[in-house]
């Protein structure tokens, strides 16, 4: 198979090179391997990164699956995707930042032309059947938003956004199956913080939803072994 035959790349930007400059685009994706893989990545503007978490361990395997990355910016604070493995069969993997999709399955997004950068986010996965996109935008502000993942297990379905100026911080960890999780964290200048650890054997369903200018934080860790599963719905904010 030439998996070059497999890929579809959309770059602005620098792709792999061994010297640049502070403020060029980067990608640096060194491992790709497995069948009918699609890549697009779209970097428009300049400080956007896509590389590798641990050196020794990055690859993307995703053989019948879908990686979109997508990083706008207007500043000179970097924007940075990590990529820690993404194993696993039929994964779909979106990611924005500096821009944002139309809606949780939509492969189409828009920008506000006012991006300030100073976005990071780690995607790590290593399951099967996961269905993972979100995104993370400011007004102008290079106080950027941060996400890392982790996730470990199979038929996730996460949908990630986080929003407006103010620093705002998701760490997100799930050791479970059939998980149904959206996450919304949003409002000027507000720095939300939300901390979500979840693990068990049976589905959950968490709603998290963090919103207004007043600074909201929250920390869960949960355990569900009932029958049935556990569904939790937490809203901050007006």
């Amino acid at each position: 198979m030439d998996i070059l035959k497999k890929i579809q790349l959309t770059i602005i930007g620098v792709l792999c090179i061994p010297m640049t400059y502070a403020d060029d685009n980067e990608i640096n994706i060194p491992n790709v391997s497995g069948d009918d893989i699609e890549i697009k990545i779209n970097q428009v503007g300049y400080a956007n990164t896509i590389q590798c978490y641990v050196t020794s361990s990055c690859y993307t395997e995703l053989p019948g699956g879908e990686l979109n990355l997508v990083q706008y910016n207007d500043s000179g604070t970097e924007n940075k995707i990590e990529i820690w493995h993404l194993e696993g069969q039929d994964n779909i993997v979106r990611w924005a930042q500096g821009t944002a999709w139309d809606s949780a399955t939509s492969t189409t997004y828009g920008d506000d032309g006012n991006e300030g950068g100073g976005h990071y986010a780690r995607l790590d996965i290593h399951g099967d059947y996961n269905h993972l996109q979100g995104h993370q935008t400011n007004q102008g502000s290079t106080s950027g938003h941060t996400f890392t993942s982790l996730i470990f297990s199979d038929y996730n379905d996460i949908w990630v956004r986080q929003q407006g100026d103010g620093a705002k911080t998701l760490n997100l960890q799930t050791n479970n199956d059939y998980n149904d999780i959206s996450v919304l964290q949003k409002g000027a200048w507000a720095q939300h913080t939300a901390n979500i650890t979840l693990s068990g054997t049976d589905p959950t369903t968490l709603n998290l939803r963090q919103q207004g200018t007043t600074t909201q934080s929250y920390s869960l860790s949960q355990t569900c072994m009932t029958v049935g599963g556990c569904s939790v719905t937490v809203t901050q904010g007006n």
